[in-house]
């Protein structure tokens, strides 16, 4: 994977600024899967995190449907569509894949004047988050190592 071709530019965002290397790190950092699909269907960017590179790198700049089987096209479109007309601004799909629970949701990406942008679709192995919440751990809390019942970490620390 090549790295930011201007690692010393900058962006500017109106909660503020990062470098390219910073915004390059973070996608390589997230624990999620993140797919963009622009306005005109085609695929155009993945995150570079863990990834099978070399297929990813083959579909950039092709229609999107080309990613997905032949028996969940019909599926996908429809999703598409929802978020490109407004009737949604995401949808999300729960699965199981290879025995492990996963999350993916499409976002419809949007101008704040509501054009429509494109789709980012973020999967997530969520497998963790619902075994700690069938374990309860939520009700407890874990502080600095020590399970605490009923305090947050935010409460303890405003008190430091």
């Amino acid at each position: 994977m090549n790295s930011p071709f201007m690692d010393d530019a900058e962006i500017k965002f109106g909660s503020g600024r990062l470098s390219l290397a910073e915004v390059d790190a973070f996608f390589r950092t997230m624990p999620y899967e993140l797919d963009y699909i622009n306005a005109d269907c085609k695929y155009v960017w993945y995150s570079p995190n863990n990834r099978d590179d070399d297929r990813l790198q083959q579909r950039l700049n092709h229609n999107f449907l080309g990613c997905h089987s032949k028996r969940v096209i019909s599926m996908v479109k429809k999703v598409v569509e929802m978020l490109r007309s407004g009737e949604r601004d995401v949808v999300e799909s729960p699965q199981v894949s290879h025995g492990r629970r996963i999350l993916i949701r499409y976002y419809a990406i949007r101008r704040p004047t509501g054009k429509f942008l494109g789709v980012l679709e973020v999967t997530e192995d969520v497998e963790h988050i619902c075994q700690l919440a069938e374990s309860h751990t939520y009700e407890r809390g874990i502080v600095d190592g020590q399970v605490v019942d009923g305090v947050s970490s935010a409460s303890i620390n405003e008190n430091k």
